[in-house]
């Protein structure tokens, strides 16, 4: 065989190897979340836009967090390592479709960004709160226990948006040494956290409408009835889901508030809502504007509502504020196949709102 005839049979095969590429690829298409939008999206309208609920964006349906890049924002890290154990400033910037950083940003619960930081198995939950310069340069402190993969989140609301949604970007940071990972808890429906404080989680969970939880702190076996304002609310909650760590964030609901409790993705006016977070009188129900029932329980009760976008395990993450000191439940629930997952009802609280 001579060489022009080995080069044409060895173009030939590409072609045939482009081809099936080709018709696989328009077929099967990218993978899909049960909510029928890619995966990959990352723009959300979570609870740092007072109006929205949870972290699907209420126009693509998007999951939020998995990507870097969504919306037409970029999450730029300033480093992609992180040593062990020694507390460092992180910085990062969130780049518009200019390329140049990004430095009006509509304020949400008391801050212009939220930042969250969790290794992959879902340990080393954080919190976060950085500052930015004038140049549009976001700094704050970073300490991570243990080496592993970490998921950096960046939970906004740019001052250009039209609709008010948030966005979530995601970025990986490494910190290197023997890792160690952690298996996923299994379901409980009670927490301890330091302080001597039990929060007992109730409600139910579906991925096919809207659904409350319902969270009852106690401290000591007694019921807590003073919880204090972080970030302006009694209440946060973070949702992500095992293995692609998609991201749902999410707030109480409030009697007299609308926009607060529609399902994940049903974003309200921006400006519309009244106090988040704010405690209405014990089993007290309204219906808010997206067509979710609201309710909230006076006292240790903190009622959230929200969607799951599909079936899988969650971590829960409930941060909530008392005598000076920011605290932090977890929870696992599995969401099953039929979508839902039922949950026992807190003592002491009022039978939680659907719709239905």
């Amino acid at each position: 065989m001579n060489a022009l005839t080995r080069i044409g049979g060895f173009g030939l095969a590409l072609a045939v190897l482009f081809g099936v590429s080709y018709v696989v690829g328009t077929t099967i298409g990218p993978s899909r979340d049960s909510d029928g939008q890619a995966g990959a999206s990352g723009q959300e309208a979570s609870a740092g836009g007072g109006g929205a609920a949870g972290g699907v964006d209420g126009v693509t349906g998007g999951i939020g967090g998995l990507a870097i890049s969504a919306g037409g924002y970029t999450l730029a890290p300033g480093e992609l390592s992180w040593p062990v154990g020694r507390s460092r400033t992180y910085t990062f910037r969130i780049l518009g479709t200019d390329g140049r950083p990004v430095t009006e940003f509509t304020r949400a619960h008391d801050a212009d960004l939220h930042l969250i930081v969790v290794r992959r198995d879902l340990t080393g939950y954080q919190h976060l709160h950085p500052t930015r310069d004038a140049a549009g340069t976001w700094s704050v402190p970073l300490q991570l226990a243990a080496p592993g993969v970490y998921r950096v989140f960046a939970d906004f609301i740019p001052r250009s948006s039209r609709t008010g949604s948030a966005v979530t970007l995601g970025a990986d940071l490494t910190a290197s040494g023997d890792l160690r990972p952690v298996a996923l808890p299994p379901d409980s429906r009670t927490a301890m956290t330091a302080g001597g404080y039990t929060v007992t989680l109730g409600g139910q969970a579906d991925t096919r409408e809207a659904a409350t939880l319902r969270f009852a702190v106690a401290r000591n076996g007694q019921p807590v009835t003073s919880l204090e304002r972080y970030l302006g609310a009694f209440g946060h909650l973070v949702v992500l889901r095992q293995g692609d760590l998609a991201y749902l964030h999410v707030h109480p609901n409030s009697a007299g508030t609308a926009g607060t409790a529609g399902p994940v993705g049903t974003a309200g006016p921006v400006g519309s809502a009244g106090p988040v977070g704010a405690v209405a009188p014990a089993g007290s129900v309204r219906t808010a504007s997206s067509g979710a029932s609201a309710a909230a329980d006076s006292g240790s009760a903190l009622s959230f509502a929200t969607r799951f976008p599909s079936a899988g395990s969650y971590r829960l993450f409930l941060d909530f504020k008392h005598e000076g000191q920011v605290r932090t439940a977890e929870f696992t629930m599995t969401v099953m196949a039929d979508g839902t997952a039922h949950l026992a009802t807190p003592t002491g609280t009022s039978p939680p709102a659907h719709t239905h």
